[in-house]
C-alpha cells in the first residue's frame, strides 16, 4: 500500500480503472453477462498505459535520488511500441480480405449461429495478426484474428486462423474458440 499510495493521482486512478475493467471483462464472461464484453480489451490497452505512468513516476522518484533510469526509459519505450504497433494493427486489419473474409464467415456459419443466436456485431480485438507476402505469382498470407461475437442470445470469443495461397482467396483453416 506505501508504494501505491506514493503514486501520481492520475496513475492510482488509472490502475483502478484498468482493474475495474479487466475485473468486469472477466467477470462478465464467467456470470453470462452479455453486455461490454470490450471491457477486457479496453482493459489490457489502459494496462499499457499504467505501464508507462508507473515507470513515469518511478523517473521522478529515482531522478530525486539521482539514480540511473535507463531500465525505466526502456520500459516505457517498449509499451508505446506496443500501443502504437497494436493500434496500426487494429486499424489496419480491418481493411483486409482476410477481415472481410473471416466477419462473413462469422455471419453465415450455422455452428456460430447456433451458439450465439443471429450476430448482430463482431468486434475485432487486437490480438493475433497478419502476415502476408506479395510477388510475381499473388498475395499469399497467413492470419490469427480474435472477435468478440455479439449474438441475439449470448456473445462468444471467437479466433480464426485464415491461410491464403497465392492462387486461393482466404480460407478458414481453424475456428476456434
Amino acid at each position: 500500500m506505501k508504494h501505491f499510495n506514493s503514486l501520481s493521482g492520475i496513475t492510482r486512478k488509472l490502475i483502478l480503472a484498468t482493474l475495474a475493467f479487466l475485473f468486469y471483462g472477466y467477470l462478465c464472461r464467467l456470470a453470462g453477462l452479455y453486455f461490454f464484453w470490450e471491457s477486457k480489451t479496453i482493459g489490457w490497452v489502459l494496462f499499457w498505459f499504467a505501464i508507462i505512468f508507473i515507470l513515469r513516476d518511478r523517473i521522478r522518484e529515482k531522478r530525486l535520488q539521482k539514480k540511473k533510469v535507463l531500465i525505466e526509459k526502456i520500459g516505457i519505450g517498449l509499451s508505446v511500441f506496443i500501443i502504437i504497433t497494436k493500434s496500426i494493427l487494429f486499424f489496419a486489419i480491418q481493411q483486409t480480405t482476410a477481415f472481410d473474409k473471416a466477419v462473413n464467415f462469422i455471419k453465415t456459419n450455422p455452428a456460430i449461429k447456433s451458439k450465439t443466436g443471429t450476430v448482430n456485431g463482431v468486434f475485432l480485438v487486437p490480438f493475433g495478426g497478419i502476415s502476408m507476402m506479395t510477388n510475381a505469382e499473388g498475395t499469399a498470407g497467413q492470419a490469427d484474428l480474435h472477435f468478440i461475437v455479439k449474438g441475439s442470445e449470448k456473445y462468444i470469443d471467437l479466433n480464426l486462423l485464415l491461410n491464403k495461397d497465392f492462387s486461393t482467396d482466404w480460407q478458414i483453416e481453424v475456428a476456434g474458440r
